[in-house]
């Protein structure tokens, strides 16, 4: 088992900083994907705070959101009564939790790297047993082939953010070991707001990432076969790009 990120300690700061990343370009790259294959219903198996979730719900799918996170399933609720959508949501191990049967499964923001290899193989598992026939499985991880050659091995400042008055900025000093695959992750926020003392929330947790090769043969021994493979920048993929996004299809 991997060390994982404590994303109920850090819940409410989420959409700070990865909540960015989702913006409406994100989404409707991930819209275009689904209504492309005729998709009619989700289940976002890793929602988090709902930034898909919400979004794919106000489009027209039938959306089931899950989470293994208490806090990130409590902020998502609270962002759906906000907006007045009744939006399914439930406290679930994308590795066991049995969902309605769907269209497609999706599990974006490297959710996968969170997970060993061996219990990434039980995700999809169980991810076969919650789709309907032919269903899709959508995700993304960051490409071990580009980290291998573009790693930062230096601290650097992944982010900052103002919001209202309350100052937030991200430091990382990762390693990356290139046989495991696994990413060390070391982060520290510090946060302020206005002139109050600083605050500082340290966290080191693992990513499991992968080569496309890897991630093809783990999808086939788990009866998927690929359909198409993106890179972050939303292009066909190359060994060039960051991120790895993955339509798979359930044999």
């Amino acid at each position: 088992m991997i060390k994982e990120y404590d994303y109920d300690k850090f819940a409410k700061y989420y959409d700070v900083f990865d909540g960015l990343s989702a913006n409406n370009e994100n989404n409707d790259f991930l819209y275009n994907i689904l209504k492309k294959y005729k998709i009619k219903t989700v289940s976002d198996m890793t929602c988090g705070t709902g930034l898909q979730s919400l979004f794919l719900h106000k489009k027209g799918f039938k959306v089931y959101a899950s989470d293994y996170s208490k806090g990130m399933i409590a902020i998502a609720n609270k962002k759906a009564k906000k907006e007045k959508i009744k939006l399914i949501t439930h406290v679930g191990d994308i590795r066991n939790h049995k969902t309605p049967k769907a269209d497609a499964v999706i599990s974006m923001f490297n959710a996968i790297g969170h997970l060993s290899e061996s219990d990434f193989a039980k995700a999809l598992k169980n991810i076969y047993n919650n789709l309907n026939e032919n269903g899709l499985y959508i995700f993304d991880i960051f490409n071990l082939d580009y980290m291998k050659n573009n790693f930062y091995d230096f601290k650097f400042i992944d982010n900052a953010q103002t919001i209202d008055d309350t100052y937030f900025v991200r430091f990382n000093d990762n390693k990356l070991d290139v046989k495991t695959g696994i990413l060390k992750i070391n982060q520290k926020t510090y946060i302020q707001k206005g002139i109050s003392p600083y605050i500082m929330c340290p966290e080191v947790w693992d990513m499991k990432i992968y080569t496309l090769d890897r991630l093809k043969r783990i999808l086939k021994e788990n009866n998927f076969e690929i359909l198409e493979v993106y890179g972050s920048n939303k292009k066909k993929f190359t060994v060039n790009s960051l991120s790895i996004l993955v339509v798979a299809r359930k044999i």
